[in-house]
């Protein structure tokens, strides 16, 4: 079974809301590239400003530091009283 892609706002390397990192990591697209292309929207009409605000609002948050810590080994970290025994 395929894994479903999905739209996320991200917190790492955001510039205001996260919604254009988000769009990045979903289209592989560098975050620069669409944050000048949503600037250049933006001045051509008032109308990505209102999606982005909604998407910021709209968008869930894509827990990172929270996929990074289910990464780390609990057994490296975990407290044992066993060690600390006299």
């Amino acid at each position: 079974m395929a894994v479903q892609k999905r739209l996320y706002r991200v917190n790492e390397n955001k510039a205001i809301m996260g919604v254009c990192t988000g769009i990045s990591e979903y289209t592989a697209i560098d975050v620069n590239i669409i944050r000048v292309l949503f600037v250049i929207s933006a001045l051509m009409s008032g109308f990505p400003i209102i999606l982005y605000i909604v998407m910021g609002v709209v968008l869930p948050i894509k827990e990172i530091e929270i996929q990074k810590a289910e990464t780390i080994d609990e057994d490296e970290y975990s407290y044992n009283p066993d060690d600390y025994k006299i």
